[in-house]
């Protein structure tokens, strides 16, 4: 089938969708950015209180995440700025047991998105994994080293003393 047939009979456009986040990828100014606060905020709202709801829903969200950012990688080029649903997985390993709390929610946005721009390893090796692989992979590693990070200096508060919000 030719592209313009495809495009027609909207063939991949679930993946499309899915893939930019409900088209949030295509936000100016850092894309990945945009999908990280949004889905930040969403969390925000709705996170789950037990550890393995979470668990079950980062798991969902990486299965389907290689799945849909494969396919739009053939219409919107490899590991394409516009695919943002690795930020989401990314995001939401990030606030895993994170108390739902406004310091914890900031201190996991502001460690992903740290995490996802330097990509420490095996983050940056794991990028280069084909297709859907490598692009949700680095993301759900950066996650893992945020929440990591946002659960150190929470403890690290809780400590000393100090309450958070």
């Amino acid at each position: 089938m030719t592209e313009d047939k495809r495009r027609i009979s909207g063939e991949g456009f679930l993946a499309r969708v899915s893939a930019t986040f409900f088209f949030s990828g295509y936000l100016p100014k850092a894309p990945g950015t945009w999908a990280s606060g949004i889905t930040t905020l969403i969390l925000f709202f709705i996170w789950p209180g037990e550890w393995y709801i979470q668990l079950a829903a980062i798991a969902a969200v990486y299965l389907f995440g290689i799945l849909v950012s494969g396919k739009a990688e053939n219409y919107l080029g490899h590991d394409s700025p516009h695919i943002v649903i690795d930020e989401v997985a990314g995001q939401m390993a990030a606030l895993f047991m994170a108390p739902p709390k406004f310091l914890p929610f900031i201190l996991g946005f502001i460690f992903f998105r740290l995490f996802d721009i330097l990509k420490p390893p095996p983050c940056r090796a794991w990028e280069s994994w084909r297709r859907g692989w490598g692009v949700m992979a680095d993301d759900l590693a950066a996650g893992f080293y945020a929440a990591c990070s946002a659960q150190l200096i929470l403890a690290l508060l809780n400590k000393w003393g100090i309450g958070y919000i």
